[in-house]
């Protein structure tokens, strides 16, 4: 019965997406997720506003993903976290659907209040330059910021380092669940703010690779380019790994309980 509902979504999704040869589309979705005590995803609970067939694909799809047993005393439980995942859907020129659904990371829910406020007082003074921030999640969702540092001086600089904290504690977090109680987390993140002269605002944006966690992080825009040694070494003191093939000397992201350990794509041809 399981099987008839996956290939009945799967159908229903074949006639709700968009007929147009060689057409591509890709959407990030963060999916609540029961993992048990052998490393197997359970059961699956789509972000609001998702769509039934859209839902039983992440379902189907996820429930392949296998991770390492989380332990607590010696022995291995039960974790509850939240699977961020892209699902890419492409037509080609025979009519048929292409779905492949990429896992991205896993850990606690991370709900973004909005971009750093680039204020006008930085503006006016031409403040530019990056903001690297660690903190510490509580199992109770508050966070704490540890550290925050940036590459500009001065007043520019303190402005640059308040906009990203307080975008940070105005963000909404769900930690993970370990046999049932919440767990804490560490956070770090990278921000850039580079004036933009083609509006009268600017664009504010993450040094990541595409893929990662969003991160008030524009992909299209991302800069991939090292970090430098002091950047390195302050992004150093968190050294926990995020996401795929993860670089630990700089990737942002937020810490996890788990670790994958089969998470390839999974792709349907409808």
């Amino acid at each position: 019965m399981k099987s008839v509902v996956c290939c009945t979504g799967v159908m229903l999704l074949a006639c709700a997406l968009p007929v147009q040869a060689a057409d591509s589309q890709t959407q990030t979705y963060v999916i609540g997720a029961e993992v048990s005590a052998l490393g197997e995803l359970t059961k699956t609970q789509p972000e609001l506003g998702v769509t039934k067939p859209i839902a039983a694909v992440l379902d189907m799809a996820l429930k392949h993903w296998r991770f390492v047993p989380a332990q607590k005393d010696g022995r291995a439980v039960p974790v509850h976290t939240f699977i961020t995942a892209a699902l890419e859907s492409v037509f080609d020129a025979d009519g048929k659907y292409t779905l492949t659904v990429r896992y991205i990371s896993q850990g606690p829910k991370w709900e973004h209040s909005g971009f750093p406020l680039y204020s006008p007082e930085a503006m006016q003074i031409h403040a530019q330059g990056s903001v690297e921030a660690t903190a510490e999640l509580q199992a109770d969702g508050k966070l704490i910021i540890k550290d925050s540092r940036t590459s500009a001086t001065g007043r520019g600089g303190r402005l640059l380092v308040h906009g990203v904290d307080d975008a940070l504690l105005h963000d909404r977090f769900t930690p993970e669940t370990l046999d049932g109680t919440p767990v804490s987390a560490h956070l770090r993140t990278r921000v850039v703010f580079t004036p933009d002269t083609r509006h009268t605002g600017t664009t504010t944006y993450c040094k990541g690779h595409p893929g990662t966690i969003p991160i008030w992080c524009n992909e299209s825009q991302a800069d991939n380019s090292p970090p430098t040694a002091a950047d390195r070494d302050f992004l150093e003191q968190t050294g926990f790994v995020v996401g795929i093939e993860a670089n630990r000397t700089w990737r942002p992201g937020i810490s996890s309980v788990l670790q994958p350990s089969m998470i390839n794509p999974i792709t349907m041809h409808l």
